[in-house]
């Protein structure tokens, strides 16, 4: 990845981090990488939507901190209601002025070098949907575990959930290096970049789901569907803190079960 040279003329992104009721520490660690670790001039704005959490910790003392401490290029916005991930990324979508759109679930860490190979590949085909490799974050003491080369792609069961794969050996005889794009058949769906036009041109999230769940599926399929393609980009790396479970409940009951019998019938 050290010998890869890149355009230097990138399209500019926006990036957008939702959260609801996340520790204060995860998100701010994530703005914050995401800030040191990017290329200024490749970065439009960091556009933080509060999806109108209701813990202490998150009201006006974080609200303070993050329009005190960050640059002008961070912004917040605070639902006025409890939309749910899916329609709050598209709320936030709606204000991006980036000609890319990039993802961030509000529990990451940017790694160094993260954005310029992401970029590159939308700059090369606008169609182009394009995942870092994702690192594991410890839930319990942060600590990070990276990977060193990218071994799996993601795939589907019949109950339409997202599970790891190896690569194919039909895949495989077209990676010629360890930078080379892996083709993925689907995506997790937390850290995903792609651009405004084809973001607009698929229909953005389905409008119809319901909260969290299987909205990566559908940006997966709706991906390869109209012609796009779907990569996981073995030089950008994010770290993800990946939870026991829900911290939070939900104000939509099996959100899940819903989406994804919206998903196999839309």
């Amino acid at each position: 990845c050290d010998s890869v040279q890149y355009d230097t003329d990138l399209p500019k992104t926006s990036v957008i981090i939702i959260f609801y009721n996340e520790a204060p520490c995860a998100l701010l660690r994530t703005v914050t990488g995401v800030l040191l670790r990017s290329p200024i001039e490749y970065l439009e704005e960091i556009i933080i939507v509060d999806d109108h959490s209701y813990i202490e910790s998150n009201q006006e003392k974080l609200h303070n901190f993050i329009r005190d401490f960050f640059p002008p290029l961070v912004k917040l916005v605070r639902n006025p209601s409890r939309l749910g991930l899916i329609r709050a990324r598209m709320a936030g979508s709606d204000k991006a002025a980036g000609e890319v759109i990039l993802f961030l679930d509000s529990h990451c860490e940017a790694g160094p070098g993260w954005l310029e190979p992401l970029l590159q590949r939308i700059k090369d085909d606008y169609r182009n949907v394009v995942n870092p490799s994702i690192d594991i974050i410890h839930q319990d003491g942060f600590e990070f575990y990276g990977a060193t080369s990218v071994q799996n792609q993601g795939t589907f069961n019949w109950g339409l959930l997202h599970f790891w794969q190896g690569i194919p050996e039909f895949d495989k005889k077209n990676i010629k290096t360890c930078a080379d794009p892996v083709r993925s058949p689907t995506m997790p769906g937390g850290l995903f970049a792609i651009s405004k036009k084809w973001w607009e041109h698929l229909g953005k999230y389905d409008p119809g789901f319901e909260v969290w769940g299987g909205e990566n599926m559908e940006v997966s399929f709706k991906t390869w569907m109209c012609g796009g393609r779907l990569e996981i980009i073995p030089c950008s790396h994010a770290g993800h803190v990946f939870r026991g479970g829900t911290p939070y409940k939900s104000h939509v009951t099996n959100s899940m079960a819903i989406n994804q019998k919206r998903l196999a019938e839309v």
